[in-house]
């Protein structure tokens, strides 16, 4: 019997041929396993995708861009799979130009390129976030302490006013000059530093002195300006003047600096130097004297008698004038200095309510608008509230209240890399601002940043080992870090200094998460039952369940953002649960949803 060596003749007919020219495309298609190789990769690529996404990102914090690495890499492979089975698969006959070795070695190069670019961005993101977003300045100041000169020596109220003033109204006159917040300028009230110290620990090239002498109805100030290099005089001037002309006093000295300095003014940034201003300066001196009780006195110390003594002069200054917009500004803020030691929700609703009268009074100031911005917030209108905060940083983009209203409000929304961008540039103005301090040491923590918020809160810690605000936020960042024995200490000193009466639910979930890491079930029970407390016991179903019933409220009072999830170790022995992953992927597409409509600010 004779074997047929015919290999097109061996080649059995399966039917007839297709007659259309789809058809033909789809046999093709089909002899060269294109559509085999593509279910392949879709359902191995998904899996991959899944691997590198729930273990390597969520569950090791890897960052986002290995996702685009992995994803670009298994695209070019899959191109490059199928175009040599196109052609390789095929082949009849030989052929003098092979496309293959041209095209797959360039896919291969394309993505090779396109990764090393992406490996080499890898963090960028996260670096760019801790950066300060402010704008290149054109000159620098620092607006130091007024001295008191009067006879009686208790005008340090009005010195401090006087000197606030100025520098609200530089930064109105322009946004290119940097002008260092007031609470930077406290240590140096009564410092022997030089001009020069000065100006290099604030990082400023020009100082403003100056002195105030008030006698019944009169005012003389003393102002000179002076570049820090050599402590040369740029400019100076002496204004003796009656009490009702000190607006214009502060005006003129605002200017004669911003001309001084060769600083071009911002359109219409003269005409706004009046924004605000009191009929009554009587009004503003109750202002004043309430303003720097809240900020000499109660911010560091937190006790109510203080707390009362500026609530007083607010008063009288409302008995003068009644629609004092500026004042209701303070007062909020006075308000929502006592809600962070408190914590106590009807004060927090005081706060708001100055917050929204204020607004109401005067919606065309920079300040008022920051207020605004905040009780909208708080009212979950998040539209008209970040529609506030735009108008506020038009009107002045360097007030660090109205930057600080911004940080604590991406803060509530779990937005972080936001809030860190405005809390950075809030210190770039203010060095040393404690609040703001604490607030990001517990910002970098829940983003991931232990490190950074370990060394933040340490300073904080130094200039005030027993603020009341801070010392439990010290706590907890010993608890992220598992350092249960260094925040036992903390625990115990804050509660012989009675922080547990002042923040309970802090304190009892610190206490419950110290009890839970050291296996104290009944304890760590005892003092809470939230997610992190059930998650540490190994209680996967109530831990779910809780952060299932914390997830469904609305985004503003949410504690679980997808942030915190994805960094809180606390949480780790949930990350291998589907229904963990779940709650990370919904709290996902909030945050994300977030970030497009209002992390433009």
């Amino acid at each position: 019997m004779r074997v047929n060596l015919d290999k097109k003749a061996s080649i059995p007919r399966k039917g007839p041929s297709p007659k259309t020219g789809l058809g033909r495309f789809v046999l093709k298609l089909r002899q060269r396993k294109i559509i085999t190789t593509l279910a392949a990769f879709i359902g191995g690529g998904w899996l991959l995708l899944e691997f590198v996404h729930w273990l390597l990102i969520d569950h090791y914090h890897l960052p986002e861009t290995l996702l685009d690495i992995t994803f670009l890499t298994t695209l070019c492979a899959l191109l490059s799979t199928l175009t040599w089975r196109w052609f390789r698969e095929g082949e009849r006959k030989a052929r003098k130009i092979k496309p293959e070795y041209i095209l797959i070695p360039v896919l291969i190069a394309s993505a090779l390129l396109f990764d090393v670019r992406l490996f080499l961005r890898m963090g960028k993101g996260d670096r760019e976030a801790h950066a300060v977003a402010a704008p290149q300045w054109l000159n620098s100041i620092a607006v130091m302490p007024f001295a008191d000169l009067s006879r009686a020596n208790d005008q340090d109220y009005f010195c401090e006013g006087m000197a606030e003033d100025i520098r609200t109204k530089l930064t109105r006159l322009s946004s290119r000059l940097k002008v260092i917040a007031r609470y930077a300028m406290r240590q140096y009230k009564t410092s022997q530093k030089s001009v020069r110290e000065i100006a290099r620990e604030l990082g400023v090239e020009t100082i403003l002195e100056g002195s105030v002498q008030k006698e019944g109805d009169r005012i003389r100030v003393n102002a000179q300006l002076i570049n820090a290099r050599d402590e040369s005089h740029i400019w100076a001037d002496l204004y003796d003047r009656k009490v009702a002309s000190v607006f214009d006093v502060q005006d003129e000295i605002s200017l004669a600096i911003v001309k001084s300095l060769e600083i071009k003014l911002a359109p219409g940034a003269e005409a706004s130097l009046g924004a605000g201003r009191p009929r009554s300066v009587e009004a503003y001196e109750y202002f004043l004297k309430g303003q720097y009780i809240i900020n000499s006195a109660y911010a560091i110390s937190g006790l109510d008698r203080d707390f009362e003594r500026s609530l007083e002069m607010y008063k009288k200054s409302f008995e003068v004038e009644p629609d004092y917009a500026l004042a209701y500004v303070g007062l909020g803020w006075a308000y929502e200095y006592k809600y962070s030691f408190t914590r106590t929700p009807e004060i927090h609703e005081l706060a708001l309510e100055y917050a929204k009268k204020s607004y109401d009074l005067d919606p065309n100031l920079s300040e008022t608008n920051s207020a605004g911005g905040y009780y909208f917030f708080n009212r979950n209108a998040l539209d008209r509230s970040f529609d506030c905060y735009r108008l506020a940083l038009g009107l002045n983009p360097n007030r660090i209240e109205i930057l600080h209203a911004i940080a604590l409000s991406y803060s509530r929304l779990g937005l972080y890399p936001q809030a860190i961008k405005f809390y950075r540039r809030l210190l770039d103005l203010s060095p040393g601002y404690l609040f703001a301090q604490g607030n990001l040491a517990t910002i970098y923590l829940y983003s991931g940043d232990q490190e950074n918020a370990a060394d933040l809160i340490r300073k904080v810690m130094t200039a005030s080992p027993d603020n009341p605000v801070y010392i439990l936020d010290e706590a907890e960042i010993l608890l992220w870090r598992n350092k249960p024995t260094e925040a036992k200490i903390i625990l115990e000193r804050a509660a012989k200094i009675g922080r547990q009466a002042r923040s309970p639910f802090t304190f009892s979930y610190l206490r419950a998460a110290l009890a839970a890491l050291n296996g104290d079930r009944d304890l760590a029970l005892a003092e809470s039952r939230s997610p992190d407390v059930y998650a540490l016991l190994g209680m996967k179903d109530e831990s779910i369940q809780a952060l299932k019933d914390i997830s469904r409220k609305i985004p503003a009072i949410n504690n679980y953002y997808y942030l915190d999830l994805l960094h809180n170790p606390f949480l780790d022995k949930l990350r291998d649960d589907p229904r963990f992953r779940e709650i990370v992927a919904a709290q996902k597409k909030v945050y994300d949803g977030l970030v497009k409509k209002y992390g433009d600010l």
